[in-house]
């Protein structure tokens, strides 16, 4: 009986140690890409493309936001023709909903000792890439302290597709300026995503820079900033031409079942197997008499 009720003591010790120290985890990934365009080599340099080399058929602009924290999901849903998805935003501890970015480039609330927070904004501007530009960004925050269980995340995505006229056949690019910040700290995870793909008939070109496209955890830091330009594509004149932009931010931590839970079930089996032996001897040694 004193074994057991010993064992049960250090149950509630190890509950206690293990409920008080787990870390708090923070995550937070912002990609904004700027002055996203098409270009066109001119046989001595590259200019941006104009009416003469191209023109816009069609566009289609889609985003989407969603946070989790502690088992409550809010999500915007997909929100298609602009890049402007509403705010998702999740908190335990009664902090105030942030503004939203309203214009380029999003920034991150940081760090909290006090608010856990899961956040996702997407955001843009422009909705054509010849005699001008655009400009996409989404952003994926998490702040989980100790006291907030469950998984807690971020995830937000945007796709661009421009269907284009070539009028002039030649060597086409997309072009634009890059701006990655990542971190995490404790449990906390982050990714980014971002790729460029033209397709024109049997013409396919993927672009994917490994610079903005990273998965960090732990305590880590990432920042990019930089200009950037697609793989070279050789199109054809009079054909229709899509370019797609994807933009995917992520954070994420995953809480699995408090390590206490198997504690207590290896201490409580230790325990009992000791009384069980205890037991037995006692028998024995009474038989022996």
């Amino acid at each position: 009986m004193r074994s057991l009720l010993f064992v049960f003591a250090l149950c509630a010790a190890f509950v206690n140690t293990t409920s008080q120290g787990r870390a708090a985890a923070f995550g937070s990934s912002i990609m904004n890409a700027t002055n996203v365009r098409l270009q066109f080599f001119n046989g001595t340099s590259w200019v941006d493309a104009t009416n003469t080399q191209a023109t816009l058929a069609a566009s289609v602009i889609t985003s989407q936001s969603s946070a989790t924290l502690g088992g409550t999901t809010q999500a915007s849903g997909i929100v298609s023709g602009s890049w402007n998805a509403p705010q998702s935003f999740v908190t335990s501890t009664g902090m105030s909903i942030p503004a939203e970015g309203g214009a380029l480039p999003l920034t991150a609330i940081g760090p909290s000792s006090t608010n856990s927070f899961a956040r996702g904004d997407t955001q843009g501007t422009g909705t054509t890439i010849i005699n001008g530009s655009i400009g996409t960004a989404t952003l994926a925050e998490l702040n989980d302290l100790a006291g907030v269980s469950g998984l807690a995340n971020g995830n937000v995505g945007g796709t661009s597709i421009f269907t284009v006229n070539i009028n002039q056949a030649g060597q086409y690019r997309l072009a634009f300026t890059g701006n990655l910040a990542m971190q995490t700290t404790g449990i906390g995870q982050a990714s980014n995503e971002f790729r460029v793909q033209i397709n024109q008939g049997a013409v396919s070109i993927d672009y994917a820079p490994s610079q903005l496209n990273r998965s960090i955890s732990g305590s880590d830091l990432v920042n990019v900033s930089t200009n950037f330009v697609s793989t070279t594509a050789n199109l054809a004149a009079g054909s229709l031409t899509t370019f797609t932009i994807t933009q995917n931010s992520t954070v994420s931590a995953s809480v699995i079942p408090e390590p206490s839970s198997i504690a207590i079930f290896g201490l409580m089996s230790a325990g009992s197997l000791m009384a069980w032996r205890r037991r037995r001897a006692s028998e024995r040694k009474s038989l022996e008499i």
